[in-house]
């Protein structure tokens, strides 16, 4: 059981710890976990869409039903991904000079390992898609 005094420690960090309580501060934090956007959807973009169709065209062919529409979406999405994921690549190898001061940034090449996790999910999602297609093609 806790001592009266272990509560009034646990009530005097509780308070210092729920998190901002302005707007700005909540404004502030609520960016923090943004980096590249790869855990949300993939965004809604003209071009974005357009090359979702073209890759949608490709896969169809003639045979289209309603489940072969939603493995095409399901392929198409995942590749969209992965091409999302390379570009960000690329964007952070440029900011990596290894030719500089001998001092590679660390935060950079962390950034850079991170983005194998997305690429494997989104590589995963494209292959079972892939697999789905053939099994029903």
């Amino acid at each position: 059981m806790a001592t009266e005094k272990q509560i009034a420690a646990n009530r005097a960090n509780a308070k210092r710890s729920t998190g901002p309580k302005t707007a700005a501060g909540k404004l502030k934090s609520s960016g923090n976990a943004y980096r590249h956007g790869l855990s949300g959807p993939v965004p809604s973009a003209p071009e974005t869409l357009t090359m979702f169709h073209s890759i949608a065209r490709e896969l169809t062919g003639e045979q289209v039903t309603e489940d072969r529409l939603n493995l095409v979406a399901d392929f198409a999405l995942a590749h969209l991904e992965l091409l999302r994921i390379n570009a960000i690549r690329t964007e952070q190898f440029a900011k990596v000079d290894p030719n500089g001061s001998g001092d590679l940034n660390r935060q950079e090449l962390n950034r850079l390992a991170a983005l194998d996790r997305y690429e494997r999910y989104a590589l995963t999602k494209r292959r079972r898609a892939s697999r789905a297609l053939q099994s029903e093609g």
